[in-house]
This record gives C-alpha cells, structure tokens and sequence, in this order.
C-alpha cells in the first residue's frame, strides 16, 4: 500500500525547489559565471581579407646595379635558387676590356723600360756594359755614347801627355845641341886664355890648337929691335887674343841665354780629366735617376687607372653573394638598362624550419583597435602554392 506520508513529502519538495525564482535566478547566474570567465580567458580575432607577403625577417644581401652600360644577359628569375658566385646579371664590357688591356700593355712597357733603365744605370756605376745584347728602347746606346765621352776625355790627357813628352825631347834635344856648342865654344875659351897667358908669361904652351898664335907673336916678337917694338908686338897680340875671349864670352853667355829659354811644362795632371769624367758620370746617373722617377711615377698613374678600369670591368657582371632565394624588387625584368646604384633583387634565405619570418599585410583602421605588439595570428596563403597554407 501507497504511504500518504511520501505524496506530502514530495509536494513539499516540489513547491520548495521547484518554484519560479529558482527556475530563473539560477540559469541567470551561471551565464553571468560563464560570460567572465570567457572574458578573462577567450581573445578577440580580428578577421581581415587583404593582400599581403610572407618575407624572412632577415635579408642576406641587396643586388644593386654595378653599370650604366646595357645588359647583355639577365638571369634574374623570381624566387629562383641561387648559389654564391652565380652570375646573375652582366652586362655589355666592350670599352671596359678594351680599356684594361691597353692600360696593362701599356704598364708592362713602362715596367721593361724601368728595367732597361735600372741595367743602365748599373752600366754606369759599374764602367762597363751590363746589357746583354740590344736594348729596345736604345739605352744600350745611350751607354755607348756615355762611354765615348769617356773615351775622348781619357784621348785628350793621353794626346796632352803625348804632346807633352814629344815636346820635352824637343826641348831636350836644343838644349842638348846649345850645351855642346857651349862646351866647344867654352873649350876655345880655355885655349885662348892660354893662349894669352902664354904670351903674357913669355912661355911656349902645349897641347894647345891656337900655339899658331903663339908661334907668331914669338916670331914678331923675336924680329923686334927694340923694347917699344917688342911692347907693341906682345899688345897687339893680347888685343888680338883678348878680343877672341871676349867674343867666346859673349856667346858663352848667349848659349846660357838660350839655354834658360827654352823651359819645359811642368808635370802633367790626370786630376783634371778624372774630374770631368765624375762630373759626367754624376750628370748621367742624376739624368737616368730623374727618368726611372718619371717613368714610375707614370706607372703609378697607370696602375691606378687600371684598377678603376679592372672594377669598371668586374662590374659589367653582378655574381650572387650569397646562396639563398632571388626576389625581384621590380617586376621589369625585360628592361635593357638599369641605372648604377639601382636595386633590382634582394637574397632571401632557403626556407626552413628555423627560418624567422615575417608576415606583412595591411589591416583596416577600423580594426586596428585591439591589435597588440607581438600577437599572434593565423593566416591563410592561396598564391602561388599548391594548396593553401594555413
């Protein structure tokens, strides 16, 4: 049988628990609940349809035009995977290279002609030829006038000192001549004052050419009769002897004259030639050092050129830096000349999973509202791909 105490009972609870507030209160807090707790933990997404690009967060390198010249091959090709040393643009190089190698032809003579000029100066300090055949530039010739000035100088002391010598034996010679007819006339001298002793002393002489004279004056002497005749005989014939003395003395000293007349140049010395032959080699080495410091100093011009025209010439050809990914900053790849400093690709690195990318589109200011630094996002890309990534 039914208990009637369980039907009060469940009455009871029914209008306790089952009531209207109950019914309305309850439902309205747990939404309330409900609502706070998304708000604290949910995130607002902005939903945004726009173009936009997927670019690493770092670039490798920027590709700048190097010429002003017109391209001969373009390579450049978006998103095309490239190798360091990949040529990637070059362009026409007809006067560069043509430029370069007159300029190095150019520095290859001035660096013979230095040579040469080196071998000459050596030749000059050494005295003697250090070429070893003909030089092409004539300095081998230039030398052998060097030398012929040499020569004629070394000529002119040795024809002096032979025209001294030849003239010293001449004058030698006249001197040797006056002597001897000095000593003749000084040997006739002697006789006569013999000769005129013996007549004064009244004694016969010997051994004397001139006794004649004595003979004479004593056969004059002999026939006179008196004492004055006698006295005028022996006068007269010391007159006659006094006057051959004289005559002797007078050309004695003539000789002497003559003799102290003829003088002879004194010692001849090499000092003066051996001084303008230093003076010459001095003025030769300082003209041959002047032209190997033009000549350099032109050499340096030249190589300086040549390096400007060797980047002119590299530059015609733009390699990749680095290996990676091409992207092409203008889409006018057909366009037959791009201006120097221009830059036409960047590298972008390969993609992979460690790679730090960067996404860049472009949000409606009416969105923007709530956008924070650093949050993140969900995107979905339909170009170029095969099927979208999300």
């Amino acid at each position: 049988m039914f208990d009637p105490k369980y039907l009060e009972s469940g009455e009871f609870y029914q209008r306790r628990y089952r009531n209207f507030p109950t019914l309305i209160i309850v439902p309205i807090f747990l939404l309330i609940v409900f609502i706070v707790l998304f708000s604290l933990f949910a995130k607002r997404e902005i939903v945004v349809k726009a173009n936009g690009e997927i670019i690493p967060a770092k670039v490798l390198s920027d590709i700048q035009s190097t010429s002003n010249n017109a391209i001969d091959s373009n390579q450049l090709t978006e998103n095309k995977v490239v190798k360091k040393g990949d040529t990637l643009v070059t362009f026409t190089s007809g006067n560069e290279k043509i430029s370069s190698q007159l300029l190095t032809q150019q520095i290859n003579n001035l660096n013979d002609r230095l040579k040469s000029l080196d071998t000459y100066k050596q030749s000059i300090v050494n005295g003697r030829s250090e070429f070893g055949g003909t030089d092409q530039f004539g300095y081998d010739s230039l030398f052998n006038g060097y030398m012929a000035q040499v020569d004629t100088l070394t000529s002119e002391f040795n024809q002096q000192s032979s025209d001294k010598q030849t003239a010293d034996q001449q004058a030698n010679h006249q001197i040797d001549v006056l002597k001897q007819g000095q000593s003749k006339n000084n040997q006739q001298l002697a006789n006569y004052q013999a000769i005129l002793t013996s007549i004064n002393s009244n004694t016969k002489p010997t051994n004397n050419p001139y006794q004649s004279i004595y003979d004479n004056y004593a056969a004059q002497l002999k026939s006179a009769q008196t004492t004055d005749d006698k006295e005028q005989v022996k006068q007269t014939a010391l007159s006659n002897v006094q006057q051959q003395i004289d005559q002797l003395q007078t050309t004695s000293s003539s000789y002497d004259s003559q003799i102290a007349g003829i003088t002879k140049s004194g010692p001849l010395s090499q000092s003066s030639t051996l001084d303008k032959i230093a003076d010459l080699k001095q003025q030769q080495l300082a003209s041959a050092q002047k032209e190997i410091n033009d000549q350099q100093q032109s050499l340096d011009e030249l190589e300086a050129k040549q390096t400007s025209a060797n980047e002119d010439y590299q530059d015609t050809v733009i390699r990749s830096p680095e290996d990676g990914i091409l992207h092409l900053v203008t889409d006018k790849t057909k366009i037959k000349y791009f201006p120097k400093g221009t830059t036409i690709a960047q590298i972008y690195p390969k993609l992979t999973q460690q790679t730090a990318l960067n996404v860049e589109y472009y949000v409606p200011a009416s969105n923007i509202i709530g956008l924070q630094q650093g949050q993140a996002i969900r995107f979905v890309a339909n170009q170029n791909v095969t099927k979208p990534l999300t």
